[in-house]
């Protein structure tokens, strides 16, 4: 017999994978052979391929839990954050003046979400409370505005200041405007923060949204 005839075919990577890939408990019949394949290693060390294959179980093991246990804080921090628009929305349907409502919107949302400032602001009913700001010309947000959807976003000293005119601003901060979407009238929730950072543009807005459409109701039941 020739010599060629006495050398194994060699097989490609390719056919190789393909093989394994087609019957992955190949290994399980033929433990012993793994004490025979080594990977390297960052370290420049050898070791087998079931250590290696242990190894990225447990890294991404380790990745699954990290994601699940920031999951299920995204899950409890949203469900102080649904209470506290519950509680926020019942005090709402309660309201029966504007005072009132102006009392509202300092408990609520200054207390319950970590916000700094916040006023509405009416382009009708001659209203002038801390929290309440009507104008007879060009509301303050309507430079920031472009649809009817909240804006999160960064503002200068001054700007802040026509935003929330009650407060002295010295340096920069983040406000989440929300317009409201009333009859033949103009209206926006701002909610601001010292924080420049605080109302990033990148924040979900789904519960400011909820907020500014319940506040448009109580406003259109009280306006005259």
């Amino acid at each position: 017999m020739s010599a060629a005839h006495d050398e194994p075919t060699k097989l490609t990577d390719g056919e190789v994978i393909s093989y394994l890939r087609l019957d992955p408990d190949f290994f399980q019949r033929h433990v012993k052979l793994l004490s025979e394949l080594n990977l390297p290693h960052e370290s420049g060390t050898a070791v087998s391929l079931i250590e290696r294959q242990v190894a990225i179980l447990r890294e991404r093991n380790m990745n699954m839990r990290r994601r699940m246990n920031e999951l299920i804080e995204i899950a409890k921090e949203n469900e102080t954050l649904f209470d506290k628009i519950r509680s926020l929305t019942l005090e709402l349907l309660h309201v029966d003046g504007w005072h009132a409502l102006n009392e509202i919107l300092a408990t609520y949302v200054l207390a319950d979400f970590r916000a700094d400032f916040v006023c509405c602001h009416l382009s009708a009913y001659g209203i002038k409370l801390d929290h309440l700001r009507s104008h007879a010309h060009e509301l303050p947000h309507e430079r920031y505005l472009s649809s009817n959807q909240p804006v999160c976003t960064t503002l200068r000293s001054d700007e802040l200041d026509m935003l929330f005119p009650i407060q002295q601003h010295d340096g920069d901060g983040s406000a989440v405007l929300a317009p409201l979407l009333l009859n033949d009238v103009s209206g926006c929730l701002a909610i601001g923060s010292r924080d420049p950072d605080h109302f990033r543009s990148d924040m979900d807005t789904l519960f400011v949204t909820y907020i500014a459409e319940v506040l448009t109701r109580v406003i259109q039941r009280l306006a005259p």
